[in-house]
């Protein structure tokens, strides 16, 4: 069975289970036995037709590498806002490092555009900060330092989330959907981020969360690109 054919079909099963919740007695029993032909026929659980509804849209992050700690912590920022899944699949060679997030309706397309600029936005934050950083200062320092500028940064955006994450109906349909999709092949990113050494360390966190002081996100209103406020 294609993807196609598995989401008219789900959706078919979907119409039944909604007319089940009939006021009307009999309706709802010939809706519930409907679904449950179908269900049996075509080898589908309750949690395969919610995932059928699932979708998701990828961000391209343009190198092969893990990414680090701070842009995965947006990612999950990002998820959490708009009421997605999110997983990381780490690139090799010529095939780019990817952030996937996936949910329902038009929330992973805006979940992936607002990470894409909200990734270019601090990485393009961070090259200004390490210009201002000191020549003198030892490579390990300024690399210590630029990333408590963006974990300061990220931490901002954190506080600035309205989060709408959806019902709970929804949250199983997204549950169902990583099951399937990646079973329990998934694992965290434990890393630790950056953390002070010296005294003036603490100048860096302070630098980026200032910078991320005019970058806000709000629920979209109208069409995807209305999701950011602040950002270019």
């Amino acid at each position: 069975m294609t993807a196609d054919e598995l989401k008219k079909i789900a959706a078919k099963i979907a119409k039944c289970l909604a007319l089940a919740a009939s006021d009307n007695p009999a309706e709802a029993e010939a809706a519930k036995r409907q679904a449950d032909a179908l269900m049996k026929k075509y080898n589908l659980t309750s949690g395969d037709v919610a995932a059928a509804n699932v979708h998701d849209e990828i961000v391209d992050t343009g190198a092969a590498f893990k990414l680090p700690p701070y842009l995965g912590d947006l990612s999950v920022i990002i998820a959490k806002a708009f009421g997605c899944g999110v997983v990381c699949e780490l690139g090799f060679i010529s095939i780019n490092t990817q952030v996937r997030f996936f949910g329902l309706g038009i929330k992973p397309e805006l979940a992936a555009y607002t990470y894409d600029v909200l990734r270019r936005h601090v990485l393009h934050d961070r090259t200004e900060f390490n210009a201002s950083q000191s020549k003198r200062l030892k490579r390990a320092t300024k690399i210590r330092r630029a990333d408590l500028f963006c974990q300061a940064w990220v931490r901002r955006i954190a506080k600035q989330v309205n989060d709408f994450a959806g019902n709970e109906a929804e949250q199983q349909a997204i549950a169902a959907f990583e099951q399937q999709k990646y079973g329990n092949a998934l694992s965290k990113d434990t890393r630790p981020g950056a953390s002070a050494k010296h005294s003036n360390d603490w100048q860096a966190s302070a630098a980026g969360y200032q910078a991320a002081a005019d970058v806000s996100l709000h629920k979209p209103v109208q069409g995807k690109r209305r999701a950011l406020s602040g950002v270019t």
